[in-house]
Protein backbone atom coordinates (compact mmCIF):
# COMPACT_ATOMS: atom_id res chain seq x y z
CA UNK A 1 0.00 0.00 0.00
CA UNK A 2 1.44 3.12 -0.37
CA UNK A 3 0.00 6.35 0.94
CA UNK A 4 -0.17 9.69 -0.60
CA UNK A 5 0.41 12.70 1.92
CA UNK A 6 0.11 15.94 0.80
CA UNK A 7 1.79 19.01 3.25
CA UNK A 8 0.07 21.26 1.80
CA UNK A 9 -3.90 21.37 2.75
CA UNK A 10 -5.48 24.39 0.98
CA UNK A 11 -9.00 23.90 3.17
CA UNK A 12 -7.54 23.80 6.51
CA UNK A 13 -7.82 26.92 8.31
CA UNK A 14 -5.32 26.75 10.60
CA UNK A 15 -2.67 26.16 7.21
CA UNK A 16 0.40 28.62 7.65
CA UNK A 17 0.27 28.56 12.01
CA UNK A 18 2.33 25.76 14.33
CA UNK A 19 -1.44 24.27 15.16
CA UNK A 20 -1.50 22.81 11.41
CA UNK A 21 1.34 20.87 11.74
CA UNK A 22 0.14 19.10 15.04
CA UNK A 23 -3.08 18.65 13.02
CA UNK A 24 -0.91 17.21 9.65
CA UNK A 25 0.82 14.61 11.89
CA UNK A 26 -2.14 13.43 13.72
CA UNK A 27 -3.47 12.80 10.53
CA UNK A 28 -0.46 10.95 9.24
CA UNK A 29 -0.13 8.66 12.82
CA UNK A 30 -4.14 7.81 11.60
CA UNK A 31 -3.06 6.59 8.28
CA UNK A 32 0.19 4.87 9.62
CA UNK A 33 -1.59 2.88 12.20
CA UNK A 34 -5.08 1.75 11.19
CA UNK A 35 -4.59 0.43 7.43
CA UNK A 36 -1.94 -2.48 7.74
CA UNK A 37 1.50 -2.15 6.35
CA UNK A 38 2.65 0.69 3.93
CA UNK A 39 5.20 0.26 1.43
CA UNK A 40 6.08 3.78 0.21
CA UNK A 41 5.21 7.34 1.96
CA UNK A 42 4.16 10.06 -0.32
CA UNK A 43 4.79 14.03 -0.45
CA UNK A 44 3.72 15.96 -3.01
CA UNK A 45 6.16 18.94 -3.53
CA UNK A 46 3.44 21.62 -3.36
CA UNK A 47 3.44 23.64 -0.82
CA UNK A 48 1.57 26.91 -0.08
CA UNK A 49 -0.16 29.58 -2.69
CA UNK A 50 -4.03 30.23 -3.43
CA UNK A 51 -6.27 28.27 -1.26
CA UNK A 52 -9.37 28.39 0.53
CA UNK A 53 -8.38 27.84 3.87
CA UNK A 54 -11.38 27.54 6.32
CA UNK A 55 -13.43 30.02 3.79
CA UNK A 56 -10.52 32.83 4.01
CA UNK A 57 -9.87 32.57 0.29
CA UNK A 58 -6.41 33.81 -0.05
CA UNK A 59 -2.90 33.34 -0.60
CA UNK A 60 -0.72 31.76 2.31
CA UNK A 61 3.29 31.37 1.85
CA UNK A 62 5.26 29.09 4.06
CA UNK A 63 9.47 28.80 4.54
CA UNK A 64 9.50 25.29 2.65
CA UNK A 65 12.43 24.40 4.77
CA UNK A 66 11.22 24.78 8.22
CA UNK A 67 7.46 25.09 8.23
CA UNK A 68 7.38 21.28 8.12
CA UNK A 69 9.70 20.72 10.59
CA UNK A 70 11.06 17.38 8.02
CA UNK A 71 13.66 15.92 10.16
CA UNK A 72 10.97 15.04 13.08
CA UNK A 73 7.51 14.52 10.36
CA UNK A 74 10.58 11.81 8.79
CA UNK A 75 11.63 10.33 12.19
CA UNK A 76 7.32 10.26 12.87
CA UNK A 77 6.87 7.95 9.94
CA UNK A 78 9.67 5.65 10.62
CA UNK A 79 8.37 5.00 13.87
CA UNK A 80 4.84 4.34 12.52
CA UNK A 81 5.83 2.56 9.13
CA UNK A 82 9.68 1.13 9.37
CA UNK A 83 9.11 -0.78 6.49
CA UNK A 84 8.06 2.11 4.39
CA UNK A 85 10.37 4.00 2.10
CA UNK A 86 9.59 7.70 1.97
CA UNK A 87 9.06 9.48 -1.00
CA UNK A 88 9.33 13.61 -2.06
CA UNK A 89 11.42 16.01 -4.22
CA UNK A 90 14.89 15.44 -1.95
CA UNK A 91 13.87 12.36 -0.81
CA UNK A 92 15.44 10.95 1.70
CA UNK A 93 14.46 7.41 0.38
CA UNK A 94 13.07 7.93 -3.25
CA UNK A 95 13.27 10.92 -5.32
CA UNK A 96 10.98 12.60 -7.71
CA UNK A 97 12.80 12.84 -11.27
CA UNK A 98 11.86 16.12 -11.64
CA UNK A 99 8.82 15.96 -14.39
CA UNK A 100 5.28 14.60 -14.78
CA UNK A 101 6.14 13.23 -17.51
CA UNK A 102 7.16 9.36 -16.55
CA UNK A 103 10.92 10.29 -17.93
CA UNK A 104 14.30 9.55 -15.98
CA UNK A 105 17.10 11.26 -17.80
CA UNK A 106 19.11 9.46 -20.67
CA UNK A 107 21.46 8.89 -17.48
CA UNK A 108 20.30 8.11 -14.58
CA UNK A 109 22.24 7.83 -11.21
CA UNK A 110 21.08 6.24 -7.84
CA UNK A 111 23.07 8.38 -5.75
CA UNK A 112 21.35 12.19 -5.66
CA UNK A 113 22.64 14.98 -3.38
CA UNK A 114 19.43 17.44 -3.50
CA UNK A 115 19.93 21.35 -3.99
CA UNK A 116 17.69 24.02 -3.87
CA UNK A 117 17.56 26.80 -6.26
CA UNK A 118 19.11 29.14 -4.13
CA UNK A 119 21.74 26.68 -3.84
CA UNK A 120 21.38 24.95 -0.59
CA UNK A 121 20.46 21.82 0.89
CA UNK A 122 16.96 20.77 -1.02
CA UNK A 123 13.58 20.08 0.69
CA UNK A 124 10.17 19.35 -0.65
CA UNK A 125 8.85 21.81 -2.81
CA UNK A 126 12.53 22.98 -3.30
CA UNK A 127 14.96 21.19 -5.46
CA UNK A 128 16.68 22.07 -8.93
CA UNK A 129 14.32 19.80 -10.97
CA UNK A 130 16.75 19.46 -13.72
CA UNK A 131 19.34 17.22 -11.92
CA UNK A 132 16.76 15.03 -10.01
CA UNK A 133 16.29 13.41 -13.64
CA UNK A 134 20.50 12.56 -13.69
CA UNK A 135 20.81 12.16 -10.16
CA UNK A 136 24.60 13.13 -8.63
CA UNK A 137 27.48 10.80 -9.55
CA UNK A 138 28.90 9.74 -6.64
CA UNK A 139 26.30 11.41 -4.76
CA UNK A 140 25.76 11.81 -0.68
CA UNK A 141 22.55 9.87 -0.48
CA UNK A 142 21.55 6.43 -2.12
CA UNK A 143 18.11 8.36 -3.22
CA UNK A 144 16.83 6.49 -6.76
CA UNK A 145 14.38 8.20 -8.76
CA UNK A 146 10.69 7.37 -9.24
CA UNK A 147 8.73 8.37 -12.20
CA UNK A 148 5.61 9.34 -11.96
CA UNK A 149 2.63 9.53 -14.81
CA UNK A 150 -0.95 9.41 -15.48
CA UNK A 151 -2.17 7.09 -18.07
CA UNK A 152 -4.85 9.98 -18.37
CA UNK A 153 -4.04 13.57 -19.28
CA UNK A 154 -4.51 14.58 -15.99
CA UNK A 155 -4.63 13.30 -12.13
CA UNK A 156 -8.15 12.73 -11.80
CA UNK A 157 -10.58 10.84 -14.29
CA UNK A 158 -13.03 12.86 -16.70
CA UNK A 159 -15.82 11.86 -18.75
CA UNK A 160 -14.33 13.67 -21.89
CA UNK A 161 -10.43 11.94 -21.43
CA UNK A 162 -11.82 8.14 -21.75
CA UNK A 163 -10.97 8.02 -25.10
CA UNK A 164 -7.42 9.73 -24.40
CA UNK A 165 -6.52 6.90 -21.99
CA UNK A 166 -2.35 6.18 -22.80
CA UNK A 167 -2.28 3.17 -25.00
CA UNK A 168 -0.57 -0.40 -24.33
CA UNK A 169 2.26 0.78 -26.47
CA UNK A 170 2.22 4.24 -24.85
CA UNK A 171 2.61 2.62 -21.63
CA UNK A 172 5.62 0.49 -22.84
CA UNK A 173 7.63 3.62 -23.70
CA UNK A 174 7.40 5.01 -20.58
CA UNK A 175 8.57 1.63 -19.17
CA UNK A 176 11.66 1.74 -21.07
CA UNK A 177 11.87 5.55 -20.09
CA UNK A 178 11.66 4.77 -16.47
CA UNK A 179 12.23 1.45 -15.21
CA UNK A 180 14.78 1.24 -18.68
CA UNK A 181 16.54 3.84 -17.17
CA UNK A 182 17.06 2.61 -13.68
CA UNK A 183 14.30 4.56 -12.30
CA UNK A 184 11.11 2.54 -11.30
CA UNK A 185 7.32 3.83 -12.73
CA UNK A 186 4.40 5.13 -10.58
CA UNK A 187 1.56 5.06 -13.20
CA UNK A 188 -1.56 7.00 -11.64
CA UNK A 189 -4.96 5.44 -12.67
CA UNK A 190 -7.27 7.32 -11.19
CA UNK A 191 -10.83 5.93 -10.44
CA UNK A 192 -14.05 6.79 -11.54
CA UNK A 193 -17.29 8.13 -10.26
CA UNK A 194 -18.11 4.10 -9.08
CA UNK A 195 -15.10 4.26 -7.18
CA UNK A 196 -14.23 1.71 -10.12
CA UNK A 197 -10.80 1.35 -12.98
CA UNK A 198 -12.58 2.24 -16.02
CA UNK A 199 -12.56 -0.26 -18.64
CA UNK A 200 -10.41 1.83 -21.08
CA UNK A 201 -7.96 1.94 -18.20
CA UNK A 202 -8.04 -1.34 -16.95
CA UNK A 203 -8.13 -3.22 -20.85
CA UNK A 204 -4.59 -0.72 -21.89
CA UNK A 205 -3.12 -2.15 -18.37
CA UNK A 206 -4.42 -5.71 -19.30
CA UNK A 207 -2.80 -5.15 -22.96
CA UNK A 208 0.35 -3.42 -21.84
CA UNK A 209 1.30 -6.44 -18.94
CA UNK A 210 0.82 -9.05 -21.41
CA UNK A 211 3.62 -7.23 -23.87
CA UNK A 212 5.88 -6.58 -21.25
CA UNK A 213 5.33 -10.32 -19.97
CA UNK A 214 5.62 -11.41 -23.56
CA UNK A 215 8.49 -9.60 -24.26
CA UNK A 216 10.48 -10.36 -21.58
CA UNK A 217 9.36 -14.49 -20.79
CA UNK A 218 12.51 -15.72 -22.34
CA UNK A 219 16.21 -14.42 -22.78
CA UNK A 220 17.22 -14.94 -26.05
CA UNK A 221 21.26 -15.13 -24.07
CA UNK A 222 20.61 -18.22 -21.90
CA UNK A 223 21.95 -20.88 -24.03
CA UNK A 224 25.01 -19.07 -24.88
CA UNK A 225 28.42 -19.75 -24.86
CA UNK A 226 30.38 -16.91 -22.56
CA UNK A 227 33.36 -15.76 -22.40
CA UNK A 228 35.07 -13.09 -20.30
CA UNK A 229 38.12 -11.14 -20.77
CA UNK A 230 38.82 -11.37 -16.94
CA UNK A 231 37.40 -13.15 -14.14
CA UNK A 232 37.67 -12.26 -10.22
CA UNK A 233 40.26 -14.97 -9.24
CA UNK A 234 39.66 -17.02 -11.86
CA UNK A 235 36.68 -18.36 -10.08
CA UNK A 236 33.24 -20.23 -12.07
CA UNK A 237 31.14 -18.14 -9.26
CA UNK A 238 32.02 -14.83 -10.84
CA UNK A 239 32.24 -15.85 -14.11
CA UNK A 240 30.28 -14.84 -17.25
CA UNK A 241 27.65 -16.81 -17.03
CA UNK A 242 26.25 -15.62 -14.18
CA UNK A 243 24.83 -12.95 -16.47
CA UNK A 244 22.75 -15.66 -18.20
CA UNK A 245 21.62 -17.79 -15.03
CA UNK A 246 18.45 -15.64 -14.23
CA UNK A 247 19.49 -15.23 -10.74
CA UNK A 248 19.55 -11.43 -9.60
CA UNK A 249 22.16 -12.33 -6.63
CA UNK A 250 24.66 -14.07 -8.67
CA UNK A 251 26.99 -11.44 -11.27
CA UNK A 252 30.23 -11.43 -13.25
CA UNK A 253 32.79 -9.59 -11.88
CA UNK A 254 36.79 -8.75 -12.56
CA UNK A 255 39.94 -8.79 -10.35
CA UNK A 256 40.17 -5.96 -8.20
CA UNK A 257 41.78 -2.74 -10.83
CA UNK A 258 40.42 -4.21 -13.90
CA UNK A 259 37.52 -1.52 -14.88
CA UNK A 260 38.04 -2.11 -18.59
CA UNK A 261 36.80 -5.85 -19.63
CA UNK A 262 34.28 -7.49 -22.12
CA UNK A 263 31.96 -10.54 -22.07
CA UNK A 264 31.25 -11.68 -25.61
CA UNK A 265 28.47 -13.97 -26.47
CA UNK A 266 28.62 -16.70 -28.90
CA UNK A 267 25.23 -18.64 -30.45
CA UNK A 268 24.90 -21.61 -31.86
CA UNK A 269 22.82 -19.96 -34.71
CA UNK A 270 21.74 -16.61 -35.15
CA UNK A 271 19.14 -14.93 -32.90
CA UNK A 272 17.08 -12.14 -33.85
CA UNK A 273 16.15 -9.40 -31.30
CA UNK A 274 15.54 -5.45 -30.24
CA UNK A 275 16.15 -5.05 -27.02
CA UNK A 276 19.32 -5.68 -24.71
CA UNK A 277 18.56 -5.57 -20.54
CA UNK A 278 21.25 -5.32 -18.36
CA UNK A 279 21.79 -4.98 -14.61
CA UNK A 280 24.15 -4.51 -12.25
CA UNK A 281 24.25 -6.31 -8.72
CA UNK A 282 23.04 -3.18 -6.87
CA UNK A 283 23.87 -4.42 -3.87
CA UNK A 284 27.79 -3.25 -4.19
CA UNK A 285 26.37 -0.08 -5.76
CA UNK A 286 26.18 0.96 -9.05
CA UNK A 287 29.75 1.03 -10.51
CA UNK A 288 29.52 1.65 -14.29
CA UNK A 289 30.23 4.84 -15.63
CA UNK A 290 30.13 4.14 -19.85
CA UNK A 291 29.51 1.06 -21.70
CA UNK A 292 28.70 -0.38 -24.72
CA UNK A 293 27.06 -3.41 -26.78
CA UNK A 294 28.21 -4.46 -30.37
CA UNK A 295 26.86 -6.68 -32.55
CA UNK A 296 28.94 -9.22 -34.82
CA UNK A 297 28.29 -8.44 -38.46
CA UNK A 298 30.06 -8.37 -41.90
CA UNK A 299 32.77 -10.02 -40.54
CA UNK A 300 33.09 -6.86 -37.38
CA UNK A 301 31.85 -5.62 -34.54
CA UNK A 302 29.03 -3.19 -34.97
CA UNK A 303 27.37 -1.12 -32.13
CA UNK A 304 24.29 -1.62 -31.49
CA UNK A 305 24.09 0.94 -28.25
CA UNK A 306 25.97 2.63 -25.80
CA UNK A 307 25.07 4.29 -22.21
CA UNK A 308 26.23 5.63 -19.03
CA UNK A 309 24.92 4.23 -15.83
CA UNK A 310 22.88 0.78 -15.93
CA UNK A 311 21.94 0.46 -11.98
CA UNK A 312 19.00 -1.64 -10.72
CA UNK A 313 18.17 -2.02 -14.77
CA UNK A 314 18.93 -0.52 -18.01
CA UNK A 315 17.19 -1.24 -21.51
CA UNK A 316 19.37 -0.67 -24.91
CA UNK A 317 16.05 -0.70 -27.42
CA UNK A 318 16.79 -0.64 -31.32
CA UNK A 319 13.97 0.19 -33.53
CA UNK A 320 14.68 -2.47 -36.24
CA UNK A 321 15.01 -6.17 -35.03
CA UNK A 322 19.13 -7.67 -35.90
CA UNK A 323 20.19 -10.72 -35.96
CA UNK A 324 23.76 -11.71 -35.10
CA UNK A 325 25.68 -15.07 -33.96
CA UNK A 326 27.60 -12.81 -31.76
CA UNK A 327 27.11 -10.17 -29.09
CA UNK A 328 29.64 -8.51 -26.91
CA UNK A 329 29.87 -6.27 -23.89
CA UNK A 330 32.26 -3.73 -23.39
CA UNK A 331 32.44 -2.24 -20.05
CA UNK A 332 34.70 1.15 -20.53
CA UNK A 333 34.88 2.47 -17.84
CA UNK A 334 34.01 1.91 -13.75
CA UNK A 335 34.96 3.02 -10.59
CA UNK A 336 35.59 -0.46 -9.28
CA UNK A 337 35.41 -3.79 -10.68
CA UNK A 338 32.13 -4.15 -12.60
CA UNK A 339 29.27 -6.23 -10.83
CA UNK A 340 26.99 -7.05 -12.93
CA UNK A 341 23.97 -9.76 -12.64
CA UNK A 342 22.81 -9.96 -15.90
CA UNK A 343 22.95 -9.16 -19.19
CA UNK A 344 19.35 -10.00 -21.10
CA UNK A 345 18.52 -10.30 -25.03
CA UNK A 346 14.60 -10.49 -25.86
CA UNK A 347 12.66 -9.73 -29.26
CA UNK A 348 10.27 -7.33 -28.41
CA UNK A 349 6.05 -8.33 -28.64
CA UNK A 350 4.62 -6.71 -31.45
Amino acid sequence: TRRSSDLWDRNQSTYGTPRYLEIYRAQARELLTNYGPVCEIWHDGANGGDGYYGGAREKRVIDKHAYYDWSNTWKLERELQPGAVIFSDAGPDVRWVGNETGVAGETCWATYTPQSAGGGPGVPGDIREAESSVGTRNGKYWMPAECDVSIRPGWFWHEAENSKVKTPRQLRELYYASVGRGGSLLLNVPPDRRGLIHEADAASLREFGSLRRETFRSNLAAQARVAASNVRGHRPEWGGRNLVDGDRHSYWSTDDGITNADVVFEFSRPVRFNLVRLREYIALGQRIDAFAVDLWRDGDWQIFGTGTSIGLGRILRSTDFVTTTRMRLRIIRATASPAISECGVFAEAT
